[in-house]
């Protein structure tokens, strides 16, 4: 599998890429969420597809998590984005 660059994604992608960063989110209804933000069902299976996600069910309720090239692409877009702010 190739790596995916940031530039790939859209805005929505990567918005939700930040935020299964971020949070621990869970299953509501048309997609995945923790109040205030949420990332839709559609953008959970692109990601998934991309191989950037994957959902866990270890847990008590499943919740997407990233994988390790999402890990990856996420280290490369905080990156840009702190090399853009200085």
């Amino acid at each position: 599998m190739s790596m995916i660059l940031p530039q790939q994604l859209s805005p929505q992608q990567k918005r939700g890429l930040r935020l299964i960063h971020d949070h621990r989110l869970y299953r509501r209804l048309n997609g995945y969420g923790k109040a205030p933000a949420g990332v839709s069902l559609d953008v959970v299976n692109s990601l998934r597809g991309l191989g950037l996600i994957r959902i866990d069910i270890t847990g008590r309720q499943p919740c997407p998590v990233l994988t390790g090239q999402g890990k990856n692409l996420h280290i490369v877009m905080q990156a840009r984005a702190e090399r853009r702010r200085a």
